[in-house]
Parts: C-alpha cells; sequence; structure tokens
C-alpha cells in the first residue's frame, strides 16, 4: 500500500468530495490505521471503546459510522453484541471520490471535418438554434442541408469556419452565389427584415473569424 497516495487522496479528494466532519475524518483515519494498514479487510469495532480511544461521545460515534456507511465511504459488514464488523475501503475504491484522470486532448478545430458523413450535424444545429443559418426557418436532422458559406469551387474547406446548416430552399437557391449576396437577396426578397439582414452579414463575419465553435462537447461527443 503507497501511504503517501492514500493519505494525499484522503486530504485532496475524498475528506472534500464526500464532506467529511472533523469526527468523520478522525474515525475514518483510526479505523483505517486499524484495518488496512494492519493488513486486515475488516475490524471489529464496539462503539464505546471507540468513542473513548477517540475522544469523542458515544452518539456522535454512532452518528459519524453511520453517515460514512450511507455514503459509501465505510461498510458495515455485520452487527453483533460484539460490536460492529467494518470495512474501510481506499480513497480509490469508493465511487466518485477521486476525480476521473483522463486527460482530453486539446481538440485541433481547424482539422475537424464538418460537413463530410453530417457527423457533427448535432453540434452545428445546436449553433444555429435550430434555425436555417441563412433564412431562419425551423430546421431538423432529416430536412436540413449543410452548406459551404464559401463555395467548394472556391477551393473551400470543410471548417466549422465555413460549413453551416440550411433548409434545403436556401441549399438549393444560394448554389455558388457568396454568402453575403445571398443573404442580401433574402432580404430584398422579403425573407430577412434589415435587422436580420445586419444579423446575418456579422454572423458571416463572425464564422469567418472563427468566433462562432459549436459546443465542444457536442463535437468531442460525435468524435
Amino acid at each position: 500500500m503507497n501511504l503517501e497516495k492514500v493519505f494525499r487522496d484522503c486530504e485532496d479528494h475524498l475528506f472534500i468530495s464526500k464532506s467529511f466532519s472533523v469526527q468523520e475524518r478522525i474515525l475514518y483515519y483510526h479505523l483505517l490505521r486499524q484495518s488496512r494498514l494492519e493488513g486486515k479487510e475488516d475490524v471489529l469495532v464496539a462503539l464505546l471503546p471507540l468513542a473513548n480511544a477517540l475522544g469523542i461521545a458515544e452518539t456522535t460515534v454512532r452518528e459519524c459510522v453511520r453517515a460514512l456507511h450511507e455514503r459509501g465511504c465505510l461498510q458495515i459488514v455485520e452487527r453483533s453484541r460484539q460490536g460492529h464488523l467494518v470495512r474501510v475501503p481506499l480513497p480509490e475504491e469508493i465511487a466518485g471520490a477521486i476525480p476521473s484522470t483522463v486527460s482530453t486532448t486539446e481538440l485541433d478545430w481547424d482539422a475537424l471535418d464538418f460537413f463530410s458523413g453530417r457527423t457533427f450535424l448535432a453540434a452545428l444545429i445546436d449553433r444555429e438554434g435550430g434555425k436555417c443559418f441563412y433564412c431562419f426557418k425551423n430546421i431538423r436532422p432529416d430536412n436540413c442541408e449543410l452548406d459551404h458559406v464559401s463555395s467548394r469551387i472556391n477551393g473551400s474547406d470543410h471548417s466549422y469556419k465555413n460549413v453551416v446548416v440550411s433548409c434545403h430552399d436556401c441549399n438549393t437557391t444560394k448554389q455558388e452565389m457568396s454568402a453575403p449576396d445571398f443573404v442580401r437577396t433574402l432580404f430584398r426578397k422579403g425573407v430577412l427584415s434589415q435587422d436580420d439582414l445586419a444579423d446575418r452579414l456579422q454572423a458571416l463575419d463572425m464564422l469567418n473569424a472563427g468566433q462562432l465553435r459549436p459546443r465542444e462537447d457536442l463535437v468531442r461527443a460525435a468524435s
């Protein structure tokens, strides 16, 4: 047993994540010493002698034992006339006591393909608020299209800076037209208001500048 790790896990994680009181800390350490540090799986303790050894009232010891058992930090294996047979799990054996050590690598956003296979469709629909990027029509995963803001014919890429979700009509009508010209066309047709036009032109600038990233958790979930 690596005692240094055990004590570090107790102080840095277990006592914090499981909200140990001062009395619970004393009790846990005492029982850990009597059991695991002695190479024993279980230890038999009587509440009154235990209270005297710790300098804590017997009722407090009883409450602490019960509370730790309920939080999974102590296991009452058996109760008898002789006392409580308890098992003290190490911090690493207690669910939720120590945070996951799985590291998350930083996403290479520019290398992600947001077009092919519709892999990140949910993340893009979320970014667009469930509406067509160009005309604000409500869309669903089964009736929307992925559209390149800058046409592929101009050598554009599949990054989040260039791929948006649109309705079928906008995707079909826009074709090779530049995005700014297309939203101006929608304005002239009365599809967009003056405020809508200003909003879409600003959104295009922000998209091009990389300021409209989809939610990272949704992107990671789809990766």
